[in-house]
């Protein structure tokens, strides 16, 4: 009962997603191939996302903490001795 109530679920979702982007006027076939770049787009997204966004998001940070006075790092800077 679970699982049919998942099924029914997921299929409402996915009969909405073809009426939105108008895939049900497609053939089988097309809709396949519109899907798979869809989730490869999708996919590269994500793990570009996940692999630059940390950087960058590290970058403002210390942007903004070194506008806003914040920033105690120190650097290294050459010494007269």
């Amino acid at each position: 009962m679970v699982l049919k109530t998942i099924w029914s679920y997921i299929s409402f979702w996915y009969f909405q997603y073809t009426l939105v982007t108008s895939l049900y006027m497609l053939e089988p076939t097309e809709r396949r191939i519109f899907n798979t770049i869809l989730v490869a787009v999708l996919a590269m997204f994500f793990y570009t996302s996940c692999l630059f966004l940390p950087g960058h998001l590290m970058m403002m940070l210390h942007f903004v903490r070194y506008i806003c006075g914040y920033d105690n790092s120190t650097h290294a800077v050459p010494q007269d001795s």
